[in-house]
């Protein structure tokens, strides 16, 4: 959320706040997916500014230090994660960029 928030997309906190109350509400594996997802780097386009998504090349490196065993089901959370915010990020830059609009 922090992420999505330095990129200029808008968080409601106080939504967030309503409905997790605190993050041990997730199960232990949407836990773990966030987590994996926050230490992966973002990859961007230099030209277009696009982006592109996380560097996923580090994730099992990272899921077997945090010594999670189910890495096939937090792999696929990772990835929808990962579209969502890729999708979000993208159609924000495409309206600034439409609208001329920051």
């Amino acid at each position: 959320m922090i992420q999505m928030e330095e990129n200029g997309i808008e968080v409601d906190w106080s939504e967030l706040d309503k409905d997790m109350g605190a993050s041990a509400d997730f199960p232990v594996t949407i836990q773990f997916a966030f987590l994996v997802w926050s230490y992966l780097t973002d990859q961007w386009d230099g030209m277009s500014g696009s982006y592109f998504g996380k560097q996923m090349s580090g994730i099992q490196d990272i899921m077997n230090i945090l010594q999670i065993e189910d890495q096939k089901e937090v792999l696929k959370i990772v990835k929808i994660i990962d579209a969502k915010y890729m999708e979000s990020v993208n159609k924000k830059d495409k309206i600034k960029t439409t609208t001329g609009k920051s």
